[in-house]
């Protein structure tokens, strides 16, 4: 298990860490918006649905899915995704865009289900 403190060298203290999308998710989906940004849309976007497109995929985990846009993109494909994600509020919009999704709080290191479960 990998431990989400910092440890000081000048003192025993633990500093607890963040990856910083709690404070900037809200900041995020307002910037995608519906749709997504130029980036996602017209660069991103054309690339990943190339990489799975026709190549017989038949599920995938979406570890740090956020908002899940790659997800609906690999369900658009014929995909079953499941996605984890840490943060509350990206979890939130990706589960209004797609009530169906399969989406869960979890960090990486910690998936939520049984290592059977992955194998597909």
């Amino acid at each position: 298990m990998v431990s989400m403190f910092a440890a000081s060298e000048a003192t025993d203290l633990k500093i607890p860490m963040t990856t910083g999308w709690d404070q900037s998710a809200a900041g995020w989906i307002a910037a995608l918006g519906e749709y997504g940004d130029y980036t996602r849309t017209h660069i991103l976007d054309p690339v990943m649905k190339a990489r799975i497109a026709g190549r017989g995929f038949a599920s995938a985990l979406d570890v740090g899915c956020g908002e899940g846009r790659f997800c609906r993109i690999m369900h658009e494909h014929g995909i079953s995704t499941v996605g984890i994600d840490p943060t509350r509020l990206l979890l939130d919009r990706a589960r209004h865009l797609d009530p169906v999704g399969d989406c869960h709080s979890a960090r990486a290191e910690e998936l939520p289900f049984p290592d059977e479960r992955l194998i597909w």
